[in-house]
């Protein structure tokens, strides 16, 4: 497996979480990691961490709210950017976060795209 830098593997999953929310789904911490070929889900941590703080920067709904505990079916409790589940989950299904990774990518700025 070729090793991957953190922001390198946060872009990855920017990548499978705009897709589930597209979709109008939730994942479990196990299917992000399997989707990475991580061994554990117990290193997301810092790679989700890396998002809710780019979502909190750019005033982004809280994009690791749609990354859930398999037992609870609810985001960890690390996730501190997260104020209301149910409202914050419909705020990512409504934007067009796909958008967002386009306007990262030219350095435009996020609210052009919107």
């Amino acid at each position: 497996m070729v090793s991957r830098t953190r922001s390198e593997r946060a872009l990855q999953v920017w990548q499978i979480l705009i897709s589930a929310a597209a979709n109008r789904q939730t994942l479990t911490y196990q299917m992000v990691a399997e989707a990475l070929e991580f061994e554990g889900a117990g290193v997301l941590a810092q790679i989700l961490g890396c998002l809710m703080r780019y979502c909190e920067t750019e005033n982004l709904p809280p994009l690791t709210c749609l990354v859930v505990n398999k037992k609870t079916g609810e985001p960890g409790h690390g996730l501190t950017t997260i104020e209301n589940l149910t409202k914050d989950r419909e705020a990512v299904y409504n934007r067009p976060l796909a958008k967002v990774v386009i306007a990262s990518l030219f350095g435009l700025p996020v609210q052009q795209l919107s």
